[in-house]
Protein backbone atom coordinates (compact mmCIF):
# COMPACT_ATOMS: atom_id res chain seq x y z
CA UNK A 1 0.00 0.00 0.00
CA UNK A 2 1.07 3.36 -0.90
CA UNK A 3 2.37 5.54 2.21
CA UNK A 4 -0.94 7.52 2.90
CA UNK A 5 -1.11 10.33 5.53
CA UNK A 6 -4.55 11.89 6.15
CA UNK A 7 -6.04 15.05 7.57
CA UNK A 8 -9.44 17.09 8.26
CA UNK A 9 -9.91 21.01 8.93
CA UNK A 10 -11.45 21.97 11.56
CA UNK A 11 -13.62 24.48 9.82
CA UNK A 12 -15.53 21.48 8.47
CA UNK A 13 -15.77 18.50 11.55
CA UNK A 14 -15.38 20.30 14.97
CA UNK A 15 -18.30 20.53 16.22
CA UNK A 16 -19.24 23.95 18.50
CA UNK A 17 -19.08 23.13 22.06
CA UNK A 18 -17.33 19.85 21.63
CA UNK A 19 -14.79 18.72 24.19
CA UNK A 20 -11.10 18.99 22.21
CA UNK A 21 -9.48 16.73 23.25
CA UNK A 22 -11.92 13.94 22.66
CA UNK A 23 -12.09 14.84 19.23
CA UNK A 24 -8.68 15.34 18.62
CA UNK A 25 -8.03 11.59 20.16
CA UNK A 26 -11.50 10.00 18.05
CA UNK A 27 -9.94 11.72 15.19
CA UNK A 28 -6.32 9.87 15.45
CA UNK A 29 -7.83 6.35 16.43
CA UNK A 30 -9.77 6.91 13.04
CA UNK A 31 -6.47 7.59 11.31
CA UNK A 32 -5.97 10.42 10.94
CA UNK A 33 -2.34 12.23 11.13
CA UNK A 34 -3.04 15.57 11.41
CA UNK A 35 -5.07 18.22 11.88
CA UNK A 36 -6.17 21.40 9.69
CA UNK A 37 -6.84 25.61 10.52
CA UNK A 38 -6.84 24.54 14.19
CA UNK A 39 -7.68 27.53 16.45
CA UNK A 40 -5.18 28.52 18.74
CA UNK A 41 -7.10 27.81 21.56
CA UNK A 42 -7.45 24.47 20.88
CA UNK A 43 -3.73 23.99 19.16
CA UNK A 44 -2.19 21.83 21.89
CA UNK A 45 -5.26 19.61 22.30
CA UNK A 46 -4.66 18.57 18.33
CA UNK A 47 -0.51 18.07 19.68
CA UNK A 48 -1.23 16.27 22.67
CA UNK A 49 -3.67 13.89 21.03
CA UNK A 50 -0.77 13.49 18.49
CA UNK A 51 -1.83 14.82 15.52
CA UNK A 52 0.26 17.40 13.33
CA UNK A 53 -1.28 20.70 12.60
CA UNK A 54 -0.61 20.64 8.88
CA UNK A 55 -1.34 24.59 8.06
CA UNK A 56 -3.27 27.03 9.42
CA UNK A 57 -4.75 29.57 7.41
CA UNK A 58 -4.16 33.24 6.72
CA UNK A 59 -5.97 36.35 6.08
CA UNK A 60 -6.54 37.63 2.28
CA UNK A 61 -9.06 35.23 0.60
CA UNK A 62 -11.62 37.93 -0.59
CA UNK A 63 -9.15 41.33 0.10
CA UNK A 64 -6.00 39.75 -0.76
CA UNK A 65 -2.53 40.53 -2.37
CA UNK A 66 -3.33 41.12 -5.60
CA UNK A 67 -3.61 44.65 -4.28
CA UNK A 68 -1.04 46.33 -2.88
CA UNK A 69 -3.23 48.43 -1.08
CA UNK A 70 -3.38 45.58 1.16
CA UNK A 71 0.10 43.79 1.12
CA UNK A 72 1.67 45.76 4.51
CA UNK A 73 -1.56 44.35 6.66
CA UNK A 74 -1.34 41.39 4.97
CA UNK A 75 2.30 40.84 5.37
CA UNK A 76 2.31 41.96 8.83
CA UNK A 77 -0.18 39.65 9.53
CA UNK A 78 1.13 36.49 7.98
CA UNK A 79 4.56 37.13 9.97
CA UNK A 80 2.38 37.10 13.04
CA UNK A 81 0.98 33.57 12.52
CA UNK A 82 4.33 32.81 11.12
CA UNK A 83 5.26 32.88 14.93
CA UNK A 84 2.40 31.39 15.86
CA UNK A 85 3.16 28.37 13.35
CA UNK A 86 6.98 28.01 14.82
CA UNK A 87 5.81 27.76 18.39
CA UNK A 88 3.45 24.78 17.18
CA UNK A 89 5.26 23.24 14.70
CA UNK A 90 2.98 23.85 11.91
CA UNK A 91 4.85 23.70 8.22
CA UNK A 92 2.44 25.92 6.04
CA UNK A 93 0.29 29.02 6.12
CA UNK A 94 -2.62 28.84 3.67
CA UNK A 95 -2.73 32.20 1.27
CA UNK A 96 -4.79 33.62 -1.19
CA UNK A 97 -5.12 35.94 -3.92
CA UNK A 98 -8.24 37.74 -3.25
CA UNK A 99 -11.49 38.49 -5.05
CA UNK A 100 -10.89 40.81 -8.15
CA UNK A 101 -13.17 43.06 -8.42
CA UNK A 102 -12.71 44.64 -11.74
CA UNK A 103 -8.94 43.74 -11.84
CA UNK A 104 -7.44 42.10 -14.92
CA UNK A 105 -5.92 38.54 -14.61
CA UNK A 106 -2.60 40.24 -15.45
CA UNK A 107 -2.65 43.00 -13.27
CA UNK A 108 -3.36 40.52 -10.20
CA UNK A 109 -1.05 38.07 -10.93
CA UNK A 110 1.56 40.56 -11.25
CA UNK A 111 0.65 42.07 -7.67
CA UNK A 112 0.59 38.81 -6.29
CA UNK A 113 3.85 37.47 -7.56
CA UNK A 114 5.78 40.77 -6.03
CA UNK A 115 4.17 40.77 -3.08
CA UNK A 116 4.61 36.81 -2.50
CA UNK A 117 8.28 37.41 -3.67
CA UNK A 118 8.52 40.20 -0.83
CA UNK A 119 6.92 38.00 1.56
CA UNK A 120 8.98 34.57 1.54
CA UNK A 121 12.13 37.11 1.59
CA UNK A 122 10.67 38.14 5.11
CA UNK A 123 9.94 34.66 6.23
CA UNK A 124 13.25 32.94 5.51
CA UNK A 125 14.95 30.95 7.95
CA UNK A 126 11.16 30.34 9.58
CA UNK A 127 10.97 26.98 8.45
CA UNK A 128 7.10 28.14 7.34
CA UNK A 129 5.94 27.91 3.79
CA UNK A 130 3.06 29.62 1.92
CA UNK A 131 0.71 26.95 0.65
CA UNK A 132 -1.35 28.92 -1.94
CA UNK A 133 -4.99 27.62 -2.75
CA UNK A 134 -7.16 28.26 -6.05
CA UNK A 135 -10.76 28.57 -5.45
CA UNK A 136 -13.58 28.11 -7.94
CA UNK A 137 -15.74 30.90 -8.89
CA UNK A 138 -19.25 29.86 -8.10
CA UNK A 139 -18.29 28.99 -4.45
CA UNK A 140 -16.31 32.19 -4.16
CA UNK A 141 -17.72 34.72 -6.47
CA UNK A 142 -15.00 36.89 -8.13
CA UNK A 143 -12.26 35.11 -6.38
CA UNK A 144 -9.11 35.98 -8.71
CA UNK A 145 -7.50 32.70 -8.93
CA UNK A 146 -9.56 30.35 -9.90
CA UNK A 147 -7.76 28.23 -12.27
CA UNK A 148 -4.80 26.15 -12.16
CA UNK A 149 -3.08 28.09 -14.33
CA UNK A 150 -2.79 31.21 -11.58
CA UNK A 151 -1.32 29.36 -8.91
CA UNK A 152 1.40 26.93 -10.98
CA UNK A 153 2.09 29.75 -12.82
CA UNK A 154 2.98 31.64 -9.17
CA UNK A 155 4.85 28.84 -7.92
CA UNK A 156 7.11 28.04 -11.50
CA UNK A 157 8.16 31.94 -11.27
CA UNK A 158 8.11 32.23 -7.60
CA UNK A 159 10.72 29.37 -7.57
CA UNK A 160 11.12 28.58 -4.08
CA UNK A 161 10.86 25.56 -2.32
CA UNK A 162 8.96 27.91 0.47
CA UNK A 163 6.07 28.57 -1.88
CA UNK A 164 3.91 25.75 -2.48
CA UNK A 165 0.16 24.91 -3.84
CA UNK A 166 -2.65 23.56 -2.13
CA UNK A 167 -4.58 21.47 -4.54
CA UNK A 168 -8.59 21.01 -4.13
CA UNK A 169 -9.37 18.66 -6.46
CA UNK A 170 -13.13 20.05 -6.06
CA UNK A 171 -12.51 23.54 -6.39
CA UNK A 172 -10.55 22.84 -9.68
CA UNK A 173 -12.79 20.57 -11.36
CA UNK A 174 -15.83 22.64 -10.51
CA UNK A 175 -13.26 25.37 -12.08
CA UNK A 176 -13.15 23.13 -15.48
CA UNK A 177 -9.60 21.98 -14.82
CA UNK A 178 -8.78 18.58 -15.27
CA UNK A 179 -6.61 17.39 -12.42
CA UNK A 180 -5.10 14.25 -13.94
CA UNK A 181 -3.76 16.25 -17.13
CA UNK A 182 -0.05 16.69 -16.89
CA UNK A 183 -0.14 15.45 -12.85
CA UNK A 184 3.35 14.71 -12.95
CA UNK A 185 4.85 18.15 -14.21
CA UNK A 186 2.49 19.62 -11.34
CA UNK A 187 3.32 17.11 -8.50
CA UNK A 188 6.68 18.93 -7.35
CA UNK A 189 5.04 22.18 -6.78
CA UNK A 190 1.81 20.49 -4.74
CA UNK A 191 1.90 20.03 -1.29
CA UNK A 192 -0.82 19.36 0.61
CA UNK A 193 -4.33 17.69 -1.96
CA UNK A 194 -8.21 18.42 -0.39
CA UNK A 195 -10.79 16.09 -1.15
CA UNK A 196 -14.60 16.45 -1.92
CA UNK A 197 -16.96 15.10 -3.65
CA UNK A 198 -18.28 17.23 -6.62
CA UNK A 199 -22.01 16.58 -6.34
CA UNK A 200 -22.52 19.62 -3.36
CA UNK A 201 -19.05 19.13 -1.46
CA UNK A 202 -20.06 16.12 0.12
CA UNK A 203 -18.68 13.11 1.02
CA UNK A 204 -16.06 11.43 -1.51
CA UNK A 205 -17.81 8.66 -2.32
CA UNK A 206 -17.02 5.69 -4.21
CA UNK A 207 -19.50 6.50 -7.21
CA UNK A 208 -19.12 10.12 -7.63
CA UNK A 209 -18.38 11.89 -10.54
CA UNK A 210 -14.34 12.14 -9.05
CA UNK A 211 -12.69 9.33 -9.44
CA UNK A 212 -10.07 9.43 -6.29
CA UNK A 213 -9.08 5.94 -6.22
CA UNK A 214 -7.79 6.01 -10.20
CA UNK A 215 -6.34 9.57 -9.39
CA UNK A 216 -4.62 8.86 -6.32
CA UNK A 217 -2.96 5.55 -8.10
CA UNK A 218 -1.55 7.88 -10.66
CA UNK A 219 0.24 9.29 -8.00
CA UNK A 220 3.88 8.05 -8.23
CA UNK A 221 4.55 6.91 -4.84
CA UNK A 222 8.29 8.59 -4.95
CA UNK A 223 6.51 11.86 -6.37
CA UNK A 224 4.11 13.27 -3.62
CA UNK A 225 4.26 12.81 -0.04
CA UNK A 226 2.42 15.13 1.74
CA UNK A 227 -1.71 14.93 3.25
CA UNK A 228 -4.67 13.69 1.69
CA UNK A 229 -6.99 16.37 3.66
CA UNK A 230 -10.87 15.84 3.51
CA UNK A 231 -12.85 18.97 3.23
CA UNK A 232 -16.28 17.86 2.75
CA UNK A 233 -19.42 19.37 4.21
CA UNK A 234 -21.36 16.85 6.02
CA UNK A 235 -24.37 17.04 9.29
CA UNK A 236 -22.53 13.40 10.62
CA UNK A 237 -18.45 14.38 11.08
CA UNK A 238 -17.64 11.50 13.03
CA UNK A 239 -19.14 9.03 10.93
CA UNK A 240 -18.32 10.04 7.31
CA UNK A 241 -14.64 10.96 8.39
CA UNK A 242 -14.26 7.28 9.79
CA UNK A 243 -15.84 6.12 6.01
CA UNK A 244 -13.55 8.51 4.41
CA UNK A 245 -10.33 7.01 6.40
CA UNK A 246 -11.27 3.42 5.65
CA UNK A 247 -11.89 4.29 2.11
CA UNK A 248 -9.49 6.21 1.25
CA UNK A 249 -6.88 3.35 2.66
CA UNK A 250 -8.86 0.80 0.66
CA UNK A 251 -8.01 2.88 -2.55
CA UNK A 252 -4.58 3.09 -2.06
CA UNK A 253 -3.69 -0.84 -1.17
Amino acid sequence: MKQLKLSAPDWCFFPAGNDPASFYRNLRKMGYDGAEMVAPERQSDALNAGLEIVNISGPGMTDGFNRKENRETLTSEILSLTEQAIRNRIPYIIVFSGNACGMSYEEGFGNCLEAFGALLEKMQGSGVKLLFEMLNGEDHKDYQADSEQFGFELARQLNSPDFKILYDIYHMRKSGCDPMKNLEDKLPYIAHFHVAGLEGRAFPSKNGAIDYKAFFKAVPDDKYHGYIGMEFLTKNPERELDLAAKLFREYLE
